[in-house]
């Protein structure tokens, strides 16, 4: 390894502590569950860490299966526990949380492969967390947005209205250096280029397809949530849901101006985070029923 490769994989140990310490706050998680179990299921590779959320007198609707941020590189189950709780609680519902394997350790397309094995597992397990059993919903922020949006259309795909429902907080819609390029001096696209050059570079290259390259006429029912000018994403956000309206996808959209990137996982410092992850978890409530 050289010094360069070296220094860069201590910087990068260094994010992951310094964000598991920021975000990882047990005090954040929502009151009022009925059960939080941690468990182990099997992913492509390796076996993954996994976390069930119950709401106290959850209804009868399909299993959430959620995703976390963190750039394919950075985060856990632990550094979005808040976030998957207040989803939990404010949906009435279930949500199981799937730590995937991170670049630049697993290379693309690992982090998909463990999605496919996760929601397999789901599809399989859901009547044993009392879930209906013939349905799935996927969830994500980010970078773990942009793997429930590629399961929700190769699932639906396979087998339409398998996923009933798409839940993305300010998803990540590419990391093509030539997308990011556009605007790059505004909405904080300058940022955003670089953090997207060092996800396709630690994913192994710029392999990962544009979702807006994708047929999108198999898209479920779409809540989507984004920031306002300190979400570098939000342009490319805007693209991917009128190409979902011109595929005839419902989608519901919200914006939020003061969200910044990843902001919803500081619940344990922000109200506006806690209220917004609140009308997020309701809207899904609302569509689940349907």
């Amino acid at each position: 390894m050289s010094v360069s490769q070296t220094v860069e994989s201590a910087i990068l140990r260094q994010t992951r502590r310094a964000l598991r310490t920021l975000m990882a706050v047990a005090s954040a998680r929502a009151p009022g569950l009925a059960k939080v179990e941690d468990l182990q299921i099997p992913g492509a590779a390796t076996p993954l860490p996994a976390r069930y959320y119950e709401a106290t007198e959850a209804r009868s609707a399909p299993l959430i299966v959620y995703f976390h941020g963190g750039g394919f590189v950075c985060c856990d189950i632990d550094t979005h526990d808040s976030v998957c709780s207040w989803l939990a609680q404010a949906s009435r519902g279930r949500v199981l949380s799937v730590g995937y394997r991170l670049a630049p350790e697993t290379r693309f397309p690992g982090q998909i492969e463990d999605g496919r094995a996760a929601c397999a597992w789901a599809f399989q397990n859901a009547r044993r967390f009392g879930a209906v059993p013939t349905a799935l919903a996927v969830a994500g922020d980010s970078a773990g947005a942009y793997i429930a949006a590629t399961m929700a259309l190769e699932i639906n795909a396979r087998s339409p209205g398998a996923i009933a429902l798409q839940i993305l907080l300010y998803p990540l819609i590419h990391v093509q250096d030539s997308l990011w390029a556009d605007e790059e001096l505004r909405n904080f696209r300058f940022l955003g280029r670089l953090a997207a050059y060092y996800i396709a570079r630690s994913l192994g290259g710029e392999n990962l397809p544009s979702l807006l390259d994708l047929d999108l006429s198999q898209a479920p029912p779409t809540i989507v949530a984004g920031g306002g000018a300190m979400d570098p994403v939000r342009a490319d956000v805007k693209n991917f849901i009128d190409k979902l309206r011109k595929a005839g996808v419902q989608v519901i959209e919200r914006k939020y101006p003061m969200l910044a990137h990843g902001g919803l996982n500081f619940t344990a410092y922000s109200k506006m985070a806690t209220s917004a992850l609140q009308e997020v978890g309701e809207l899904a409530r609302a569509e689940l029923a349907r």
